[in-house]
């Protein structure tokens, strides 16, 4: 414990930066869960739309399949 007015500035000037940099850290640590928190909802949507994409590609493709057999049985 410091017996002077400079020395008890300086203890409580030293508890103020230790609490700021640990507020700091925390705040860190939180936008960082946050940010990895978006990026696995991004990488959802992404493989739901690649997922939908490829759906939507193979149902083309077998309807157009399906036409080009239909004509096929009307050929002479």
């Amino acid at each position: 414990m410091a017996d002077t007015i400079k020395g008890k500035l300086v203890e409580a000037g030293n508890a103020i930066s230790e609490t700021a940099q640990k507020v700091a850290n925390r705040a860190s640590e939180k936008a960082e869960e946050a940010k990895n928190w978006v990026n696995e909802k991004l990488n959802k949507a992404q493989n739901r739309a690649d997922e939908a994409a490829e759906k939507a590609q193979n149902e083309a493709e077998a309807a157009k399949a399906d036409a080009e057999a239909k004509d096929c049985n009307k050929c002479p």
